[in-house]
């Protein structure tokens, strides 16, 4: 018999269809991104409001209500203002929003029907009245308490009016970011101190009580940190001294360089897992058309890299990383970013870390109102508390049907079996339930969390100085809604990646490893 080869044409081979295809829609996509762009620049020149980033160093002259600075100095510093603020809810809103969830989630399936009840009305309730009225809601709410008079004048406790919520709060010393750090670092050995009573558990099989150990481990550290301890936290600013200083001495060669040589290491890295794991008994070290393309694009994005340094736009990065002159006006850099952590982690602070004050009510100005005075105690303004609670709430009552779900998927006998070895119910749902049920959550839990990030732009209803709020102020008055846009979306792509990242990397952990 005669043993002849097929070939075939290579633009009839399925892998060169398969690259060739990707490449061109990639082409195709970035080229209209290009002419979309071009347009609309093209468009703005003819309207005698050319594309510029100029506005992002010039002073806009804009006061925002709120915010670590009310009279931003630059319109980068504005739109900086802006991302603190949503950031401020999100952070504190995913914290308070899972807890609620939680909460709501396990009374949903109480045998106690008051509870199981009163949780469902209030699920049902809240999940079907669109968040922009229930931010308008609790807006209404504050304003309707009384206005601050003449007679409220004075330090108070806990006060509230249509003004907003003022309370006590620590004010900052010069020590504060030590002790900041410090707190930080009690989280890891508290989850250290738990994870090795828990190991002890397993190995001798007595009671370790791993959270108590874990609870009072976190209160000395902290005690101790209140003292004194904090103060060792300095040592990291006394190394970002001398980071700073190499950087001051690093010419842009030794940057790029730098950089260049980072990218390399975790490009191979990546191509040597990637090989690494074909050579499994599975793959046979079979490299399939997607890991060839994988490994090419890993290769080429750092090509492109390396090419693009050395461009005009490499080199225009690399002056604003060193905090140069750039198309506007750079108010911060690597050397610069280092500096602030030795001012703000210097171990020659003392004192208090924090010195708790009042709210107080005073005279604003010459005038006769009366209003808080901004210097001492928190306020919660009318449009933080209207967009934290609304989005709190709207968010909650769904992470609560993610937790309800998740805990009805375990597998009934494992409830059977932890009630057969008399655990009690409180028990059994924490340390059997729970952490199966979590493992089913964490995916539709980071949407939520997206959500709640993406549903803070709603502040703007209510005259919360979010991003999107400080944003479309700045385009009305500098013309630039394009450049505004574009800070938009990477911020909010930003967050969201970063948030998937964290969710995945705890899905990934928390997967069951096959044998």
């Amino acid at each position: 018999m005669n043993k002849f080869k097929l070939n075939t044409a290579f633009w009839r081979d399925v892998r060169f269809l398969k690259w060739a295809g990707q490449i061109i829609f990639l082409i195709i996509i970035f080229n209209l991104i290009r002419n979309f762009f071009g347009q609309a620049i093209t468009n703005l020149n003819a309207t005698n409001l050319p594309f510029s980033w100029r506005f992002l160093g010039s002073t806009p002259g804009i006061q925002v209500s709120e915010g670590f600075v009310t009279y931003p100095e630059s319109g980068l510093q504005a739109l900086q203002i802006g991302m603190a603020n949503m950031l401020r809810i999100t952070v504190s809103g995913i914290f308070f929003a899972t807890f609620l969830g939680t909460l709501m989630g396990v009374a949903r399936l109480s045998k106690n029907w008051i509870v199981e009840r009163a949780t469902t009305g209030f699920v049902e309730t809240v999940r079907n009245i669109p968040l922009l009225v229930q931010i308008f809601f609790w807006q209404a709410v504050i304003l309707s308490f009384p206005r601050l008079e003449e007679v409220d004048r004075g330090q108070h406790v806990v006060h509230i009016s249509a003004k907003g919520i003022a309370f006590p709060w620590l004010d900052p010393g010069e020590a504060s970011w030590l002790f900041g750090v410090w707190f930080l670092l009690s989280f890891s050995i508290a989850r250290r101190v738990f994870k090795l009573r828990v190991a002890k558990l397993e190995r001798e099989g007595v009671d370790t009580r791993p959270v108590l150990f874990a609870i009072g481990a976190f209160v000395i550290w902290n005690v101790a940190g209140w003292f004194g301890g904090y103060k060792a936290v300095g040592v990291i600013g006394f190394i970002a001294s001398y980071v700073s200083m190499l950087f001051d001495l690093l010419p842009r060669i030794g940057l790029q360089l730098t950089f260049i040589i980072a990218a390399s290491f975790y490009a191979y890295r990546y191509i040597a897992r990637e090989i690494k794991r074909t050579r499994s008994a599975e793959n046979r070290g079979i490299l399939t058309d997607d890991d060839i393309f994988r490994i090419i694009i890993a290769a080429l994005l750092v090509l492109i890299l390396i090419v693009g340094l050395f461009l005009p736009l490499g080199n225009s990065l690399m002056d604003f990383l060193l905090g140069n002159e750039l198309f506007f006006k750079a108010d911060w850099g690597i050397p610069q970013f280092f500096d602030g952590i030795q001012n703000k982690l210097n171990w020659e602070y003392s004192g208090s870390p924090f010195t708790l004050s009042y709210p107080e009510a005073i005279q604003a100005g010459s005038s006769k109102f009366t209003r808080y005075s901004p210097d001492v105690g928190k306020i919660m303004s009318v449009g933080y508390f209207a967009t934290w609670v609304g989005v709190i709430l709207y968010t909650s009552v769904f992470i609560s049907e993610v937790v309800r779900s998740g805990i009805m998927a375990v597998a009934k006998g494992q409830s059977e079996a932890g009630l057969s070895l008399g655990l009690r119910r409180r028990t059994l749902l924490r340390l059997i339930v729970l952490p199966q049920a979590l493992r089913i959550m964490l995916p539709p839990m980071g949407n939520q969390y997206l959500n709640l990030a993406k549903n803070t732009s709603l502040g703007i209803a209510v005259a919360y100085p979010e991003i999107v709020a400080v944003g479309q102020t700045l385009y009305n008055q500098e013309g630039q809604t394009i450049a505004v846009f574009i800070v938009w979306m990477a911020f909010y792509s930003t967050i969201s990646l970063t948030l998937s990242t964290i969710v995945n990397y705890y899905n990934r952990k928390m997967k069951i490893v096959e044998r």
